[in-house]
């Protein structure tokens, strides 16, 4: 009897060995990704188109390029639908959501609440990083058809389905939202965004579901700034009588000032950038008229009824607040001065003129177009 074991043994041995042949596939029937059904098969390209973006020389590491968090449409060149079904059983989807590039190896300040060290990208531009987050169907609170992340969904992440998604869960849309980060120093002049595939993801059984490109144009600003760049800090408006003030829209004489922008270099590309101001309130002065460049007080002044208007050098023209206004080309070389003018401005009827001090702030951000 002892020999005739030996082959049912060997027999049992081939037949445990071959049980793996039957269980290749870990998901089957309801919990799978897949490529839509008449539609073409992936994976997606995925591509967006950012426009032009201007940074200041001088501007520290973490300084944001392009405004922070901004939801971008993109171009889904094959028009191809990624599909994912999970339904009652024992086994979760997965995607995995990776760089394509390095990575920054720095701490970085937050993106609108987000800790985003770790997860800034490296484009081709030298000291260029982006941070992307991704929307729809990621984290999505009100459907049950999402992916739910570990942690918030910026690239690099993992994400997974545990739950019945009602339906079927499509990613034909990546609804990134966009933010270009300062990472180092950039080169001068006009720098490009190649399109490179920056991530790509991908999900259970369908394999790589998508990469993801950007085009733009990031321009390094060719100046900076003295330590002292206003010619008068504060810029002295006079002292008035509140008689004076004969009722709304009147003015005392503009007071002349400048600002001075020092060591513009050459553009490499051979053009001549202009300079642009953009005005914004601080301190508590905010717009009272945008449009003609009048703004109220600051919270410590004392004095009411009266606002402060912001010129041009010819003491007439108002410079528009909380946009960029052009101003004149640059010295290719050396310093270039920004003339302007500033005067109080009647806001309220006369007998709502109060006196008091009256003091207006202003912060500046100059860029080059």
């Amino acid at each position: 009897m002892i020999p005739c074991l030996r082959p049912l043994l060997a027999c049992a041995g081939l037949f445990l060995s071959s049980q793996p042949a039957f269980a290749e596939d870990p998901y089957p029937g309801d919990q799978y990704c897949d490529w839509r059904k008449d539609y073409p098969v992936g994976p997606m390209t995925h591509t967006n188109y950012l426009g032009t973006y201007y940074v200041p020389r001088d501007a520290p590491v973490g300084t944001f390029i392009s405004p922070p968090g901004v939801k971008w449409p993109v171009t889904n060149n094959l028009l191809t639908i990624p599909q994912c079904f999970r339904d009652v059983g024992p086994h979760n989807l997965y995607i995995s959501v990776r760089a394509s590039v390095p990575i920054h190896p720095g701490p970085l300040p937050p993106v609108l609440g987000d800790d985003v060290t770790g997860r800034v990208l490296q484009t081709n531009i030298p000291g260029v990083g982006v941070v992307i987050k991704l929307g729809l169907p990621f984290n999505w609170p009100y459907a049950t058809n999402t992916w739910k992340t570990v942690g918030p969904p910026i690239v690099p992440f993992e994400g997974y389905v545990d739950h019945d998604t009602v339906g079927y869960l499509l990613m034909s849309r990546l609804n990134p939202f966009i933010t270009l980060i300062k990472t180092g120093d950039i080169p001068p002049g006009v720098n490009e965004l190649d399109g490179r595939e920056l991530w790509s993801s991908t999900a259970t059984r369908i394999g790589k579901v998508a990469g993801h490109h950007l085009y733009g144009t990031v321009i390094q600003s060719q100046c900076g700034l003295p330590p002292n760049p206003v010619s008068a800090d504060p810029v002295e408006l006079g002292e008035w009588d509140n008689t004076d003030f004969t009722g709304p829209g009147f003015t005392t004489p503009s007071v002349p000032f400048t600002i001075t922008l020092n060591d513009c270099e050459d553009d490499p590309e051979g053009g001549v950038a202009t300079a642009h101001i953009r005005l914004e309130g601080a301190k508590g002065s905010t717009p009272i008229d945008a449009q003609r460049g009048i703004f109220g007080l600051t919270d410590d002044s004392t004095a009411e009824g009266v606002g402060i208007q912001m010129l041009m050098a010819d003491g007439v023209t108002p410079v528009q607040l909380n946009q960029d206004v052009p101003l004149q080309a640059i010295s290719p070389s050396g310093d270039t001065v920004l003339p302007f003018s500033a005067r109080f401005y009647q806001t309220e009827a006369s007998q709502a003129v109060k006196p008091g001090s009256a003091k207006g702030a202003l912060n500046f951000t100059i860029t080059y177009q």
